[in-house]
């Protein structure tokens, strides 16, 4: 079977893993120069079972309404966007019924459990290396209110979907995590995971491209998809520059540039692009550093020490269409969440190099990842997974590989088939 696979990012990877694994001829197109340099590039890190909610959660309109004009808001709605994500909107506040939301939940538990597992199978296959931490998630909060709330919520997650969790008093915390000792004052407590997991997305894309690449995937990079063409049986894939590319199967996997490719075939995809910033600081000169993937659950902010090196922080969620520029401001409340969390570092890393970065999250309208077969034959999709790419792709891109080489799937793949809408 020849296959193409559209988008190099951590879905596009995994899934030409996999396909290779069943004996596919695999070819992978990514308009970048290189693996993972879109949004794998510069996410939290984070495969986090722990963290699978979908960010239209009951009461997501009000929160909305009320980023207008915040321009320091965790998650922002801009005017200028408002008039091209109508449709993909409407659908978004309809997923946020708390059915809707415990469901899609759920739908997104199972994923990320599963790549969890996977994961640690491509490690052992591979031997690859990305900056892996597999000490867990440390989720601290500021206010007793917002953590009695949350452990209610983590108690769900825990008998219906498996993921188990540690309560821990300020003290325990502070004795997990000494470098949160400056802020133990300002805690009232925190929730370990001690099954997720933290890497390098953008590490982890280039090595396994690299391995790939050694076992005969070829991986085309610079080069722009035009058009996705079906004819008499199978389908000739048109770039940019007027070459055509025939292959059996094409998956689609070009994150927030889907839709614009299954359009011409009917295919409508509610998947909008939602804007996510994170800063990269190195961590010379700190002797405490964080052991943790450390999420601050009342400042919106993640902070993930990747292979003890650096410190990435990410945040917040833009509505803002296309824009991949990265304001200013943006990366002040980045700098912002730093100085709160761990005000020991703010107070000597390194302000010139702070690599700030911008990417787009390919969000479905429901939070949860588009798989499987289309109305077109030999057209596949692995996209929509938003906020989560990074934690259900290994698990995305194993159930997709199953889906089209005839076999039976771990998962489940119905429920996040473009049926659904």
């Amino acid at each position: 079977m020849r296959v193409i696979i559209i988008g190099g990012g951590v879905t596009g990877v995994t899934t030409a893993y996999y396909m290779q694994q069943y004996g596919a001829d695999v070819t992978v197109l990514e308009r970048s120069h290189g693996a993972g340099l879109e949004t794998s590039f510069g996410n939290g890190g984070g495969l986090t079972a722990s963290i699978v909610e979908p960010w239209n959660e009951p009461g997501i309109h009000k929160v909305l309404l009320r980023s207008l004009g915040r321009k320091d808001s965790p998650i922002l709605l801009r005017l200028t966007a408002i008039p091209g994500m109508m449709s993909w909107g409407i659908r978004f506040l309809r997923e946020s019924r708390k059915d809707r939301f415990i469901r899609n939940i759920k739908r997104n538990s199972v994923l990320a459990m599963y790549s969890l597992d996977l994961m640690k199978q491509i490690r052992e296959e591979t031997g690859i290396r990305y900056r892996l931490a597999d000490t867990g998630t440390l989720l601290i909060y500021r206010e007793r209110a917002s953590m009695d709330s949350a452990l209610a919520h983590y108690r769900f997650l825990d008998e219906e979907c498996g993921v188990e969790h540690r309560i821990l008093d300020t003290h325990e915390l502070v004795v997990l995590e000494p470098s949160l000792q400056r802020v133990e004052d300002r805690l009232t407590g925190g929730i370990l995971f001690p099954d997720d997991e933290a890497g390098d997305c953008h590490i982890f894309c280039r090595n396994l491209a690299e391995i790939l690449q050694n076992r005969n995937v070829q991986f085309r990079y610079n080069v722009n998809v035009a058009k996705i063409i079906r004819r008499n049986g199978s389908f000739n894939v048109e770039l940019a520059d007027g070459e055509m590319l025939k292959t059996d199967t094409v998956i689609v996997a070009a994150g927030p540039y889907s839709p614009k490719l299954t359009a011409p075939l009917g295919i409508r995809l509610p998947v909008y692009p939602v804007k996510g910033y994170s800063l990269t600081i190195p961590m010379e000169g700190w002797t405490n550093r964080p052991r943790y993937l450390i999420g601050d659950m009342n400042l919106h902010a993640v902070a993930n020490p990747l292979g003890g090196e650096v410190l990435r922080v990410a945040g917040t969620a833009e509505f803002t269409g296309f824009d991949k520029t990265v304001p200013a401001e943006r990366t002040a409340n980045l700098v912002g969440l730093v100085e709160a969390i761990f005000p020991e570092f703010a107070e000597i890393m390194d302000r010139d190099a702070l690599n700030p970065w911008a990417g787009l999250r390919p969000m479905s309208c429901d939070g949860v990842p588009i798989l499987g077969t289309t109305p077109v034959e030999g057209l596949f999709l692995n996209t929509g997974h938003g906020h989560l790419g990074w934690t259900t792709a290994a698990a995305s891109g194993r159930t997709l590989a199953d889906t089209i080489m005839g076999r039976s799937p771990e998962v489940d793949i119905a429920p996040y088939s473009v049926d659904r809408f």
